[in-house]
């Protein structure tokens, strides 16, 4: 399957230009290695042939140098400061070549490559990752047209195309279930290990594993535009990424240059020594400081699409640990986001059962949530549903059905006045709840809520205990069953009745108090918020809408104890990055010294570098330990 469009082919492998220059460099390297050899081996064996020899190490301190010369000439003809590594040990292999030193010449960028492989070690890591997800591509598909089946590359559909999807086949596109009914396997996107059954007007999603039966399915979505590959995109862009704190430095790296140079200009001038200036050059290169971010971040990115959580901005991984305030949506985020009978309110002489029983027939052909949550009330009740006769859904109003030989009504006051039959106010407007009648009489109303999840109560705490100290439920909903479900989550405001551009102007004016703001939702209708926040989480959507431009993170799954592992995440790679800047600055400073006394040669110079580099993926790794 091919899972993206140009601007993501690649996304999960060496891109060809980047290809051709580590190809380059190490090809350079093996071959200065060879002439070095060959030359020190000539010189030993025949002295005589001194000048040959030296020729032989002249050619491949040349050949080793070529790419980093061009590479740091770049950088000052363009003034990337990005290439500041290159241009010093440019300088550093220039300098040792015109005393002669071709030995210290060829091997001083050999050794600083290896450091150059950790960093690319970095990188490969998250590619790895997006290799592994485009894996889960079909590479076929069979189209289905004018009764014909044909076996096509899956980049060639179209929506509106229809395909079959037979017992144990990988689905090729997004789309809808036109006919036939299957389980399907999801949990290479979802994570969730329970089978999805699907039928007609059921979304499925590329990459995902039809289970049983045969599905005619309409396509929505090829290539780039599934699920499958825009999270390869959100994968792609972070990894490509930089965390602040670092992109601080590279703003900062074009004084990092002329600092050193004088450095070792000033240990030359009063040394004398040629050796210890060129050592200076190359134990102040900024490999470690490099590599610094990719490491830490690509380690929380593995970390966290194993907690099935997809970062889509790698400022998040800083910005989320100063959070001090979270708002959350109510709807499908704090609460199951259907509804549950609360209460019932009887007319004089009617029985619980009596109303459950019209109630539950009425709603037993309807696929409303209030029809259902009656329905499932009643049978956890013990209340057998009869099938209802001559059903009619009124479209905003409710339902009207034939129970037991008489009329039978589920709905609104509305629907109930349009039927000609009286009831009383007995609950407020502001209260969810539907009429009951039966015959031409009514027999009470049954309030509705919709539950907060299981673990809600248990994820705000402990997002409590990660320092986050207000708490606030924001919902279009009525005020009434907004505070219920916020005295029973611990809320410390509720707003309610919003519309979803009155969102961002919570999130606004808690942001003008000095708060730093996490907002948490679906996604959907909360999306201006969510781009407005410092931090946006995108939590418990549909499987459709991981990719939200306005969240920095979707999490995949509505498990709401998702939130205090993001934070924790976000924590511990913090404190990783800046211990990463840290060691790498504190061991530049004290390798520069070492140098400038004379403790260090260049040779050995390059070696410590390569070490301090490995300290910093090292103390990176630390990150892959993370268990919620």
């Amino acid at each position: 399957m091919n899972i993206a469009t140009e601007d993501v082919t690649g996304a999960g492998a060496l891109a060809p230009d980047e290809r051709r220059r580590i190809t380059t460099r190490l090809g350079a390297g093996l071959a200065g290695v060879g002439l070095l050899g060959l030359g020190t081996l000539l010189i030993r064996l025949a002295p005589e042939q001194w000048q040959i020899g030296e020729l032989l190490r002249a050619l491949a301190a040349i050949v080793v140098a070529v790419p980093t010369l061009v590479s740091g000439l770049k950088g000052v003809v363009t003034g990337d400061t990005r290439r500041a590594t290159d241009q010093l040990v440019a300088i550093a292999i220039l300098a040792a070549a015109a005393t002669g030193n071709f030995v210290t010449a060829t091997l001083i960028p050999l050794f600083l490559e290896v450091g150059r492989l950790f960093e690319e070690r970095s990188s490969l890591g998250a590619r790895a990752a997006i290799d592994g997800i485009r894996a889960l591509g079909a590479r076929q598909a069979v189209r289905w047209h004018d009764g014909t089946e044909e076996r096509v590359d899956p980049a060639t559909l179209v929506p509106g195309d229809e395909i079959l999807v037979r017992p144990g086949e990988r689905i090729a596109v997004d789309g809808a279930v036109l006919e036939g009914r299957a389980a399907v396997d999801q949990s290479a996107i979802t994570g969730e290990s329970l089978h999805q059954d699907v039928g007609p007007g059921s979304p499925v999603f590329a990459g995902t594993v039809a289970l049983d039966g045969l599905l005619k399915i309409q396509v929505r979505g090829t290539g780039a535009d599934t699920v499958l590959g825009r999270v390869v995109q959100l994968l792609a862009e972070v990894e490509r990424a930089s965390v602040p704190l670092l992109r601080l430095f590279e703003r900062r790296a074009g004084v990092w240059l002329p600092l050193v140079v004088t450095i070792a200009g000033t240990v030359l001038f009063f040394t004398e020594d040629l050796s210890r200036a060129i050592a200076v050059l190359v134990v102040a290169t900024p490999t470690a400081l490099v590599v610094a971010g990719p490491a830490a971040v690509v380690a929380a990115m593995t970390v966290a699409t194993r907690l099935r959580m997809l970062i889509k901005s790698a400022d998040f991984l800083e910005r989320a640990s100063d959070v001090d305030t979270l708002i959350l949506d109510k709807t499908g985020t704090v609460t199951i986001g259907t509804p549950a009978v609360r209460e019932i309110r009887l007319a004089d002489g009617v029985t619980e059962p009596e109303i459950l029983s019209v109630a539950a027939s009425c709603g037993f052909g309807s696929l409303h949530p209030v029809s259902r949550a009656v329905v499932a009330e009643a049978q956890v009740r013990g209340i057998a549903p009869a099938a209802p006769m001559d059903l009619q859904e009124k479209p905003g109003l409710g339902v009207v059905a034939m129970v037991g030989g008489r009329r039978g009504i589920l709905g609104r006051r509305a629907l109930l006045d349009e039927c000609g039959i009286a009831a009383s106010d007995a609950v407020g407007e502001d209260v969810s709840h539907v009429w009951v009648a039966h015959g031409d009489r009514c027999l009470g109303q049954i309030v509705l809520q919709d539950q907060p999840r299981a673990e809600a109560r248990e994820a705000l705490d402990a997002m409590r205990a990660l320092g986050i100290n207000r708490l606030i439920l924001l919902t279009g909903d009525r005020a009434a069953t907004a505070r219920v479900v916020g005295e029973a989550l611990g809320m410390d405001a509720v707003v309610a009745e919003v519309l979803p551009a009155q969102k961002l102007e919570v999130v606004r004016a808690e942001q003008a108090a000095g708060r730093t703001v996490m907002m948490v939702g679906d996604g959907v209708n909360d999306a201006p918020a969510l781009g407005g926040a410092d931090v946006g989480v995108a939590i418990g959507a549909e499987l459709n809408e991981v990719a939200l431009g306005g969240a920095d993170v979707a999490v995949l799954g509505a498990d709401l104890r998702r939130l205090p592992q993001l934070i924790a995440l976000a924590d511990i790679t913090r404190q990783v990055l800046n211990q990463n800047v840290w060691l790498a600055f504190g061991l530049s400073l004290v390798l520069i010294a070492l140098a400038s006394i004379g403790v260090l040669d260049p040779l050995l110079g390059a070696l410590a570098q390569s070490a301090a580099v490995f300290a910093v993926v090292a103390n990176s790794a630390r990150i892959l330990g993370f268990r919620p």
